[in-house]
């Protein structure tokens, strides 16, 4: 299998799709790994055909980042759920590198998985969304949109979140409000830049590009040190910050620290994610708060949905709620 799969230069679970005659795959595809199989003269057992034809009571987990707790919880959601179906929960980790997506991609569908749970590290790579659209099985994304029309996505309100934590602060007289958040390759990332920008458009304030430091990689805390200098070192500084991504926190509140601004009387902070961190800074942070475990059991629950009615694989999204918890990290200007 892996000869043909070479020689048509495809996956070696789409040879696996075509010869179990799943239907996803597309006419040139299909016909380029048929040549390989006769050019090659490969029989596949029908042994092992008979054998995918039944379920294996595995569901595969592909996350980005083992060092974010976040995942941690999403994943206890989507076992609590699966678990009590039957089901056996396999994660695997890409290390925010889309060529191990495609390998685990491919992994899970020659292990038999039953279905997908993935939350994509870039949502326009064509490799990683190929292998998506040719998966037998069913696909839910987490906190991504992808334009795969058979996946389905489960997301965090974060446009809702964000608007809520942005019309705070306007509302407290804040007018040059800065956003550190993640890049603008995903929907988590697009949806802040939305919630922030609309907030400041109901009330007729013009943003200051300058204010904008939007990360195109993965936000780090050393991103957040480096531009909370640079927005405080300006000759109109920001007087609030909205600080959107779990490792920008402690770069924010580190930079605060080295330059001597005091928090809120010199600078209002807003964060997302709730952590310790968050919570037993002092003073404490203000933050857009959602339930990582519930976007991993909603995600579980779609995905079983799916399981239930193979025919019905139509996009389908369901967002879970955030709310904006208030702190001592916000004052009137």
């Amino acid at each position: 299998m892996r000869d043909v799969a070479l020689l048509a230069g495809v996956s070696v679970g789409t040879v696996s799709r075509v010869v179990n005659e799943v239907p996803n795959v597309s006419p040139a595809v299909r016909a380029k790994v048929r040549h390989a199989i006769d050019k090659l003269g490969w029989k596949p057992s029908m042994v092992a055909q008979n054998m995918r034809g039944q379920a294996s009571r595995m569901i595969g987990f592909i996350f980005s980042d083992l060092e974010n707790p976040l995942y941690a919880s999403m994943i206890k959601g989507a076992e609590d759920v699966l678990t009590q179906a039957g089901y056996l929960l396999i994660v695997g980790s890409s290390n925010h590198r889309p060529e191990q997506e495609c390998s685990l991609i491919d992994l899970f569908d020659q292990r038999q998985a039953d279905g997908l749970i993935f939350t994509i590290t870039d949502e326009d790579n064509p490799a990683v969304l190929e292998s998506l659209a040719g998966a037998r099985f069913p696909v839910v994304m987490l906190e991504r949109d992808v334009s795969v029309e058979t996946a389905g996505a489960v997301i965090a309100d974060h446009y809702e979140g964000t608007l809520h934590a942005t019309r705070h602060l306007l509302n407290l007289g804040h007018r040059r409000i800065a956003l550190l958040a993640g890049g603008r390759n995903n929907r988590v990332g697009r949806d802040r830049l939305r919630g922030f920008t609309e907030a400041h458009r109901e009330q007729g304030v013009e943003i200051d590009p300058c204010l904008l430091r939007v990360n195109e990689g993965i936000a780090e805390d050393a991103f957040g040190f480096r531009h909370t200098q640079l927005l405080l070192s300006m000759s109109e500084p920001a007087t609030a910050i909205l600080a959107l991504g779990r490792h920008l926190l402690r770069g924010v509140l580190s930079a605060c620290r080295a330059k001597g601004v005091r928090i809120p009387q010199d600078l209002s902070l807003i964060t997302t994610n709730d952590s310790e961190l968050a919570e037993l800074a002092q003073p404490a942070v203000t933050v857009i708060r959602y339930s990582a475990y519930e976007l991993g059991r909603e995600a579980a629950h779609l995905l079983l949905q799916r399981l239930a009615d193979r025919d019905n694989w139509n996009f389908s999204r369901i967002h879970v709620p955030t709310e904006l918890v208030l702190r001592d990290s916000c004052t009137r200007i």
